[in-house]
């Protein structure tokens, strides 16, 4: 019989997600899914086809997702993230009743954190999109051998192959440091901005 592992990724719990105002995004979009109603929030119909996307979208690893939707030991972990969902969604239309979403200052909160992040995801895809070179690795691996012999350290760096994966992350976080450094200069160059006159800034996009 297949065991519900006790250790289930936390991140699945909660219903983590991007701002409330992310989630107006996918509204209406889902009008040709003729899958089962899982939530209906003011009419506004949560369909099993939508939330197996965001479980999907969300979870870790494929695996987690999978069990997540199909074990029937964790029916009220899937509930608990309907839940959430809708909440969220009700939230939503609760800031249209009370007018919250015309708040300017509220307006521009939404959008500030809307653009960032975007900009963690364009970096993050871009990032994620390129193989580590095995090369590039062994030169990070060398370089914290080199550090450590430096100090003097009697601690013995493990071998390559047993720390290969956090090679593999050292390298991907270089890579959207980088990622990042590039976004800066392309904004400039694929979307362009004018100014009035007296409104030009020093900088555009900062360092």
């Amino acid at each position: 019989m297949k065991q519900t592992p006790s250790n289930f990724p936390a991140t699945l719990l909660p219903f983590a997600i991007a701002p409330v105002f992310l989630l107006a995004l996918a509204c209406g979009t889902g009008s040709r899914d003729s899958s089962p109603v899982v939530a209906n929030v003011a009419g506004q119909k949560i369909t099993q086809k939508e939330f197996e996307g965001i479980v999907r979208a969300l979870a870790p690893k494929q695996s987690d997702a999978d069990m997540l939707l199909t074990d029937p030991k964790l029916k009220e972990r899937r509930n608990q993230w309907v839940g959430n969902l809708a909440e969220q969604r009700a939230l939503i239309e609760l800031a249209k009743l009370e007018g919250v979403d015309k708040d300017v200052k509220v307006r521009l909160q939404a959008e500030s954190a809307l653009a960032e992040v975007y900009k963690r995801a364009i970096i993050e895809k871009r990032a994620s999109a390129l193989l580590p070179p095995e090369a590039d690795l062994h030169k990070i691996y060398d370089d914290a051998l080199a550090k450590q012999k430096a100090t003097g350290s009697t601690q013995l760096l493990p071998p390559f192959d047993a720390v290969r994966a956090e090679l593999v992350q050292a390298w991907q976080q270089k890579q959207q440091q980088q990622a990042q450094e590039r976004l800066v200069k392309e904004l400039k160059e694929r979307v362009p901005v004018s100014y009035g006159d007296g409104y030009q800034p020093n900088q555009i996009g900062g360092n």
